[in-house]
């Protein structure tokens, strides 16, 4: 023994006391955050009453009282419209004589960066000469790039003329996403900035022409228009592309010129073809026809004449006068795709009266095989007479076009079917080719032998010189001691790192709460401080999820996002739910090939919500469905999720806002992830939030709020995060292209994985080490994401089993960066921490279990072991859970007090089974590897609990 029986049981009675400890705190941070809301709400009732009808003398004892919340008042009164300019100068006149403004002056002088973005996003609610004299003299000497952002903001917001020198002075040598946001505050000047362009015009500095080229996109002008015909022949090519497709906003018959139409840089040709769509002419239609026979531009060039012909359908004569024409193969088929487009129109002309040119027309699309647009069209018909011609047509043509034919039977309704003549043919689930990586398999197999014999071995080295000399019986009960104890400083090892990971979690919740208290909506939805946020949703066999998920995330608090729900090939009702409940229809549009995908199916969209885009594509796997979302992404980052998952209003602001702290270049962030069941759902919002009825749930809930809380948050804060959950993560899209996106048979690696989450994240940091990039990976402790988590044990039994192939593979296929030092922390302190304890430990930990029945049969667990075991593994193990509870109602008061009393009882309880039962999956989970077991499994969804009543008009639903 290590440790006495005595010292034993001081270090039970402490570790009790700390958990004591944290139930106090757990209950005091509740009676505060109660007694704030109250505070808040009858301070902003009295604010709102007195200074609208007295002087600074009534105001005065308010402001004394809380001077830090009269503060963020001023700032969110400043927001209103109707606050008038006179009540709100007496306020600030107060608000000054309580010398709030000389304390944020100090501040920025501060040697805590914080501290000093603080005190300018705070100023910035002050204006006077000396707020404006003071930022202008701290943004040149400012040397960290988050506060310049800040101070940048600040000037801008009070319209600081004087600082726009300054300003761009901050440009030159900064990285992108500095640059520009920095752009955007000087462009909001406006004609201040514009007289100030003539001294800029000169300058070659690559910083300085992005910030013309960025400020000509939104301000139109001669000179500016000048200059940005100049910038297309910049060596740059980033200058010139955006500079070309700038000319396009506001002067887009400038790009009908051969200067444009045939520039040898292929990129700029795209791009003018794009914007050659807005100019709905006869003349613009003449001069992109040629280009359908150019591969490289015949899509942009087809979806172009789409878009034209959409906004001035009588543009189509000219289409259809030009697909009589004997034109090459590439050429007639792509006036086929912009026929298509319009098959309903060219329908209902064809009901008119008989038309020989359109019979002859559709004639000629059906054999182009145009089968999208024919299923689309008869799926959500109806009119009797474009059916009743359209059949007619295929009845006739179906014979000859066997591939057409076998189409329509799979994707037409059998009524239609019926009709023609035809019975439907059943879809048939894709297949992926699973390809046996043998090298992995050896490797595993060789592996699995230590898993089982390291404390054998142990034992044997340790007791050489008595192994011959003790009888079976003494080696037996030796060895079952000695492994008691080894699987008691395992549990020590495990549960300690878990400690300061939790001690990390702790300054992070500090320092963010910190962060986010601070910042203010007024400037967070300030264009392009935050950056444009692409959502993309992948979902297979979702139809009793889909519709509640799609409307939270339609209903999200940011300034720039648009949707992405991506339908892999589901063959239940997923996609006919969404088009169905969103009015969608079938769209043209040009999709980007930046990765390889499955084929994609159609596009469909709707006029009344235009940041919804719904993909249908053939079945891929989720990870196949989020590259395809990252071909169409038009935005700066992508959020992966899940899409069963429900977000809350504010989720994606809190998570993308922890970018503009981030210390070096954001690639990525995470969010948490909560159990949904037993929450109640309405109209795509939370409700009310419950825990769920099922045992096996709650054990979930617990290990969720541990795992997010006390352990990525950690992980983050030392920068080793190697997880973000699919469910719920943030990803620099343009990073994420450079490394081949997912992980998938389709890409550059040619190989599937179950962990692409994980592995997506361990490549990008691969990445940037050996581009010796510094990157941060971030994690947002108060954005929150809410799914179903499995109640039926299968189902979980499948999940984990996943989980752990999938950590499995991610750690073989990035072997080369264990324990190598060119990696940094990734390779040194995360990979192996997964390595020992999440692949190995769970074989060490089944062992101990077997071993600790077997010492307590043999009568060897006495007092100070069982204490020892105790301590090790179920204190410390409750300790983490119950501080993973503080974190959580720091901020929000998600779980009442019952709630919490219960979780803390099932943190104990979950020591007794469901950690067990956890750790056998995981080794089931590498043996399964061993056997070549591949895919997801089935993940039957329950579906959403529904509110009883409909939530009231105007209700933020949050549950808080």
């Amino acid at each position: 023994m290590l440790v006495t029986l005595e010292e034993l049981y001081w270090l039970c009675a402490g570790l009790l006391l700390f958990i004591g400890y944290g139930l106090a705190l757990i209950a005091y941070q509740k009676y505060r955050l109660h007694r704030r809301k109250r505070q808040q709400l009858t301070l902003n009732r009295n604010l709102l009453q007195d200074f609208a009808y007295y002087d600074e003398e009534a105001l005065r004892p308010w402001i004394r009282k809380a001077k830090r919340r009269a503060f963020d008042l001023l700032q969110d009164l400043t927001q209103l419209h109707q606050l008038h300019k006179d009540p709100r100068n007496r306020f600030v006149k107060a608000l000054r004589e309580t010398n709030v403004e000389r304390r944020y002056h100090q501040q920025l002088r501060s040697s805590f960066a914080a501290r000093r973005r603080k005190a300018a996003l705070l100023l910035a609610a002050l204006p006077c000469s000396n707020t404006n004299h003071a930022l202008e003299e701290a943004l040149p000497k400012e040397q960290d790039l988050q506060t310049k952002l800040y101070l940048c903001a600040a000037l801008a917001r009070l319209e600081d003329v004087k600082a726009i020198p300054l300003m761009v002075e901050t440009l030159p040598g900064a990285p992108q996403w500095y640059r520009t946001r920095v752009n955007m505050r000087l462009a909001s000047f406006g004609k201040a900035f514009h007289d100030y362009v003539p001294q800029l015009t000169q300058r070659t500095e690559m910083e300085i022409q992005s910030l013309l080229v960025d400020f000509a996109a939104i301000y139109p002008s001669a000179a500016l228009k000048k200059y940005l015909l100049q910038c297309i022949a910049s060596p740059v090519k980033d200058i010139a592309y955006r500079a070309t497709r700038n000319l396009g906003i506001f002067y887009c018959h400038e790009l009908k010129t051969p200067l444009f139409l045939e520039n040898p840089d292929p990129v700029i040709r795209n791009i003018t073809i794009q914007a050659l769509s807005s100019i709905p002419t006869v003349r613009t239609l003449e001069l992109l026809l040629p280009l359908l026979a150019q591969p490289r531009h015949s899509d942009q060039a087809a979806s172009a004449m789409s878009s034209i012909v959409q906004k001035k359908p009588f543009l189509l004569n000219f289409i259809l006068e030009e697909f009589q024409k004997e034109y090459d193969a590439s050429t007639q088929n792509a006036l086929a795709t912009v026929l298509a487009n319009r098959l309903e129109y060219l329908l209902m002309r064809l009901t008119a009266g008989p038309d020989p040119v359109l019979d002859r027309t559709l004639t000629r699309l059906i054999q182009a095989k145009k089968t999208n647009a024919i299923i689309g069209l008869l799926r959500r018909n109806h009119s009797q007479e474009i059916e009743l011609i359209l059949l007619r047509h295929l009845r006739r043509l179906l014979p000859d076009l066997p591939d057409v034919r076998q189409e329509l039977r799979l994707y037409l309704p059998a009524d239609i079917l019926n009709k023609l003549g035809e019975t439907p043919l059943p879809q048939a689930t894709t297949r992926r080719e699973h390809i046996v990586d043998h090298e992995k398999i050896f490797y595993l197999r060789l592996l699995l032998p230590f898993a089982f014999l390291s404390v054998p071995l142990l034992y044997a080295a340790r007791y050489w010189e008595q192994f011959y000399e003790w009888t079976p019986y003494m080696h037996l009960t030796q060895f079952v001691l000695d492994f008691n104890y080894y699987i008691a400083f395992y549990s020590l090892a495990v549960n300690g790192i878990s400690l300061a990971l939790l001690f990390f979690s702790l300054l992070a919740i500090r320092k963010q709460g910190d962060a986010w208290n601070t910042k203010k909506r007024s400037f967070l939805f300030r264009p392009r401080i935050l950056p444009g946020i692409t959502i993309i949703a992948p979902a297979y066999q979702e139809e009793s999820t889909i519709i509640e998920s799609t409307r939270s995330l339609l209903n999200l608090h940011y300034p720039n996002y648009e949707l992405i729900v991506v339908n892999d090939g589901s063959n239940d009702k997923t996609l006919d739910q969404l088009i169905e409940h969103f009015q969608l229809e079938k769209i043209d549009r040009f999709v980007p090939q930046r990765l390889k995908t499955q084929p994609i199916r159609g596009l469909y969209a709707s006029k009344a919500i235009p940041k919804l885009l719904v993909v249908d594509k053939a079945n891929g796997g989720k990870a196949d469905a989020l590259n395809a979302g990252i071909n169409l992404s038009g935005k700066e980052f992508f959020c992966g999720i899940d899409a069963d998952c429900l977000l809350e209003k504010d989720s994606l602001i809190k998570l993308a806002s922890t970018i503009l702290d981030a210390p070096e270049e954001p690639v990525a962030v995470g969010g948490n992830i909560f159990p949904v069941n037993g929450c109640k759902v309405d109209r795509g919002e939370l409700t009310h939030i419950g825990l769920p009825a099922s045992h096996l749930a709650r054990f979930q809930t617990i290990e969720y709020l541990r795992a997010f809380m006390a352990g990525r948050l950690g992980w983050a804060q030392i920068n080793s995060l190697l997880i973000i959950s699919g469910a719920f993560g943030l990803f620099n899209k343009d990073r994420v292209v450079e490394i081949g996106g997912y992980l998938t048979s389709s890409e550059r690696y040619k190989k599937d994985t179950v962990g692409e989450d994980m592995e997506l994240v361990v490549r990008l940091r691969r990445h940037m080490c050996e581009q010796n990039k510094p990157h941060s990976i971030l994690y947002a402790f108060n954005a929150n994401c809410w799914t179903e988590v499995p109640e039926p044990l299968s189902v979980l039994h499948r999940q984990r089993d996943r989980w752990q192939r999938g950590l499995i593979d991610i750690l073989f296929f990035h072997r080369k960066l264990l324990l190598n030092p060119r990696y940094g922390r990734l390779g040194m302190v995360a990979l192996p921490y997964f390595f020992l304890f999440e692949m190995f430990g769970p074989f060490l930990e089944v062992q101990g279990y077997v071993m600790v029945v077997a010492a307590a049969c043999l009568g060897l667990l006495n007092l100070p072991l069982a204490l020892l075991l105790l301590l090790s593994s179920v204190l410390l193990g409750v300790l983490v859970s119950v501080f993973s509870l503080v974190i959580v109602s720091r901020e929000n008061d998600y779980f009442p007090g019952p709630y919490m009393a219960t979780l803390l009882g099932y943190a104990i309880l979950e020591n007794f089974w469901f950690r067990q039962l956890a750790n056998f999956w995981r080794v089931t989970g590498y043996l399964n590897t061993l056997r070549q077991q591949t895919g997801w499994g089935n993940m039957k969804r329950q579906g959403f609990q529904q509110s009883e009543k409909p939530a009231e008009q105007g209700t933020t639903g949050t549950g808080r």
